[in-house]
């Protein structure tokens, strides 16, 4: 199709069950990977180009990409390409749900998809992406809007999965999914700004964002970026779940 679509929502039997046509389906968890033992990081680019290539994508096509209504994936991989140096790419606004809803044709047909080669520039755009150091160091700073999107109770250590439980000092809770209204639209760009100035975060200070694996925290980056328009924001994917693992990085909890 001209316009390559990404159905990236989370079952594959949602896709089966109907689909926007000529959409092609890829799980997130396609673009992620163990990297020195640490889980579910992001693949190489090298890895990420080979399954963008085998998706019919070049470096210079155009992407739309959609999800459940209310999810986060969609701009998860806008970021990534972001990431990559690609220019050229949407999230569906409301995903497949506001689709539906509106009566828009679906399908349970496959697209034709052709082979191609991705080629990646000559490095990454390192100014989205938060490596552990940086994340040191930008805290240390006190430079930036510090933003931790996960739900209040995973914030606090009340809830959590990991080595340790709570959040990094110095972050800011701001719930991913208090951005949209029911219907999986962005909020009134008026209102989203002002709930995060409340917290720190301005179009006039850089801004890094986290949760738990990376995901959450890029649709806050997606936020940030394209609904809002701030000019400097990075997202630290490795997340909670890695900062957890090294006893000694700090961990706070409770309330900030």
């Amino acid at each position: 199709c001209a316009l390559p679509i990404f159905d990236i929502r989370t079952a594959i039997t949602a896709y089966w069950e109907s689909h926007i046509p000529d959409s092609v389906y890829l799980n997130a968890e396609a673009l992620r990977f163990a990297e020195g033992g640490i889980p579910v990081m992001l693949a190489s680019a090298d890895m990420l180009a080979s399954k963008l290539g085998a998706l019919g994508i070049t470096n210079s096509t155009p992407v739309v990409v959609y999800t459940e209504t209310g999810d986060y994936k969609a701009p998860y991989l806008v970021w990534i390409l972001d990431y990559l140096g690609h220019e050229a790419s949407a999230a569906l606004e409301g995903g497949f749900g506001k689709w539906q809803a509106e009566g828009k044709h679906v399908t349970k047909e496959y697209p034709e998809v052709e082979s191609t080669t991705y080629t990646l520039p000559d490095s990454r755009n390192e100014a989205v992406r938060a490596s552990l150091e940086e994340v040191e160091e930008i805290v240390a700073s006190g430079d930036y809007g510090l933003v931790d999107v996960r739900n209040p109770a995973l914030f606090t250590g009340e809830r959590g999965f990991w080595k340790r439980n709570g959040h990094i000092p110095g972050f800011h809770g701001h719930f991913w999914g208090d951005d949209l209204n029911a219907d999986g639209t962005w909020r009134d760009v008026e209102d989203l700004r002002a709930s995060y100035a409340a917290i720190g975060v301005t179009a006039d200070r850089p801004a890094l964002v986290m949760c738990g694996q990376g995901l959450m925290s890029a649709h806050a980056y997606f936020t940030l970026k394209y609904v809002l328009g701030f000019a400097n924001v990075k997202n630290y994917d490795g997340g909670f779940h890695e900062w957890s693992q090294y006893d000694h990085l700090p961990v706070a909890t409770g309330a900030e």
